[in-house]
């Protein structure tokens, strides 16, 4: 895996409400890295909407190469909690090291908001990065779909 990504200026930046329809879109592509078929996630119900509120009220950001988003993450507080949302990486790039990428600035942003530490609720095929950024998973939580569980991780924001 490459640590930077090559081949372009690349950059991350606060996401505008406008792209909040594209980061869905690429939030949709990057499942197909995992091969889920098509409906997988029907379960979810709106869970995996990105309205245009949630770009607007929310840290999101998003990394850019040559002017096009590889990849984004946002941040929501929950019961008092930070959580890192998500963060999603456009199919073709997974294992590029977009993904690291964009982990180091939302820790860097999660660490400037105060909180003594980040929440992560991951997708199983995830989970092996969260552990490899240093996140430390301390439970499961099942889902209405029996094959899919989700992983939480906690990674502390201070010391």
């Amino acid at each position: 895996m490459r640590t930077v990504p090559i081949g372009g200026a690349w950059r991350i930046r606060r996401a505008e409400p406008a792209e909040a329809g594209e980061l869905e879109a690429l939030q949709l592509r990057s499942s197909t890295h995992w091969e889920y078929p098509p409906g997988y996630f029907d379960w979810v119900g709106d869970a995996l909407a990105i309205p245009e509120s949630y770009v607007r009220g929310n840290p999101v950001h998003v990394l850019e190469e040559d002017g096009g988003i590889r990849g984004f993450y946002g941040l929501t507080e929950k019961d008092g909690g930070l959580v890192l949302d998500k963060l999603f990486v456009d199919a073709d790039a997974i294992g590029e090291g977009y993904g690291r990428l964009l982990w180091q600035h939302a820790v860097r942003t999660a660490r400037a908001s105060g909180h003594e530490e980040l929440i992560i609720g991951s997708d199983p095929n995830a989970a092996p990065f969260y552990a490899a950024m240093g996140a430390v998973e301390y439970a499961t939580k099942p889902t209405p779909e029996p094959t899919w569980t989700l992983h939480m991780f906690r990674y502390p924001l201070t010391g």
